[in-house]
């Protein structure tokens, strides 16, 4: 009683383990919500772009620094004397500190603090763009468990046309090029689904690049494809980027850091002073020394840093015109893809119901002989392309409402994850 108690206590521990192991061995279930919150953290173009951001930063603790002094010691008696010896010592002590032109200071500090926000409207710009192919991707792997769904109903129907056709050859009612062509179909079905398994299994590899993480970690995705209505007029699209659009943004400020540099190099045409201290140590000569003097930028007055200084201002105003009208482009074509994409879907969206409608009648059609071979095979590829292709409007529609987003640096969807 005792051995057989104990064969059921080993019993359920093993159950009980191989539960436990199953649930860790389970894969993620993957959200959208959490794959960003992942990017976020782990994304490679993400991390390197604010490593950029404390590098600035390390700019401006730089700026704000005084230039550094100068020290100077003079050592003398390393000349022998009358006895041989040497009287070596310290004859003198200097340290001199130097000050740039009045005024130059605050700009200075004031461009590094530019320089910061600058980059930090880079670091918006770049998580715009990983958010857009992010949501690309993660779509594209729902769109592709659609189309493995549907490669699958697609074979399972050509299983059971070889097999109507086969019995039909061996009652005599089918030629032996109707069997032929019923496999061959068949193979191209088999072969439409592991290259859809292959693509789908590409797209995770990808989307795991995306956040970071190994390339076969596994995970699933258990959202849908669904229809997307845009609630937004194109003034509306273009107002909104033009005050949010990071890359304006940083033209912005960086203009104002060449408008800054400009009054800075102006002003350093004014004397640098310096201030210093100097201890005299000689035998016939003990003192403290007070020094206080300016360095003049007597031959040229800067003005050739001036000049440059000047251009770059100009220039970086072109690059600023050019940012603006840049995004109002980019928002009026992304616009018109969503509008084409919204028309495109609602004509799918109709061709859909007579596709399902068709392959119904179809496959009943061959089944009960209505339908001949070629008949049936143009009807089944249509009501298939057609289903697949109402899907892949889906996924346009959706990624193209992503790239707006991008371009406008604002969300369109209620989750409100691009802020």
């Amino acid at each position: 009683m005792s051995k057989k108690t104990g064969i059921s206590l080993l019993a359920c521990i093993a159950i009980i383990i191989s539960g436990v192991w199953s649930v860790s061995e389970a894969e993620e279930v993957l959200t959208l919500e959490k794959a960003l919150a992942i990017a976020r953290n782990n994304n490679p173009r993400v991390i390197e772009a604010c490593k950029m951001v404390d590098a600035s930063k390390g700019e401006l603790i730089t700026a704000r620094a005084l230039p550094n002094p100068e020290v100077e010691f003079e050592v003398a008696g390393l000349r022998e004397n009358e006895e041989g010896k040497r009287d070596v010592r310290l004859g003198s002590f200097e340290i001199i500190q130097g000050f740039e032109p009045l005024g130059t200071y605050g700009l200075k500090t004031r461009i590094a603090r530019n320089e910061v926000s600058a980059r930090g409207e880079s670091l918006k710009s770049v998580w715009a763009a990983v958010y857009a192919d992010l949501r690309e991707t993660y779509t594209r792997i729902i769109l592709d468990k659609k189309r493995l769904e549907l490669a699958s109903g697609n074979l399972e129907v050509y299983r059971r046309f070889y097999s109507q056709v086969e019995l039909r050859f061996q009652s005599g009612k089918a030629l032996k090029s109707e069997l032929q062509r019923s496999k061959i179909e068949l193979l191209r079905s088999e072969n439409g689904y592991i290259v859809t398994e292959k693509e789908l299994k590409a797209n995770k590899a990808s989307l795991n690049l995306l956040l970071g993480r190994p390339i076969d970690y596994a995970f699933s995705i258990d959202e849908e494809l669904k229809e997307e209505v845009l609630e937004i007029s194109l003034s509306e699209a273009a107002g909104i980027a033009s005050s949010m659009s990071p890359d304006i943004k940083a033209e912005k400020i960086r203009f104002d850091s060449e408008a800054k540099n400009l009054a800075k190099e102006q002003l350093s045409r004014l004397p640098s002073p310096y201030i210093g201290f100097k201890n005299v140590n000689e035998s016939y000569d003990k003192d403290y020394n007070l020094i206080i003097g300016a360095t003049v930028p007597l031959w040229d007055l800067n003005q050739g840093q001036v000049q440059k200084a000047r251009a770059q201002k100009e220039a970086q105003s072109t690059r600023l015109e050019a940012a603006r009208r840049a995004v109002a482009f980019n928002v009026y074509q992304a616009y018109l893809d969503v509008e084409l994409s919204q028309k495109q879907l609602e004509l799918l969206k109709k061709s859909l119901e007579e596709a399902n409608e068709l392959l119904r009648v179809a496959d009943l059609s061959y089944s009960e002989g209505g339908t001949d071979f070629i008949n049936f095979r143009d009807q089944v590829k249509t009501a298939t392309e057609t289903r697949v292709r109402y899907y892949e409007g889906l996924f346009d529609l959706s990624n193209a409402i992503s790239r707006l987003e991008k371009v406008m640096y604002s969300s369109l969807r209620k989750e409100g994850y691009l802020q």
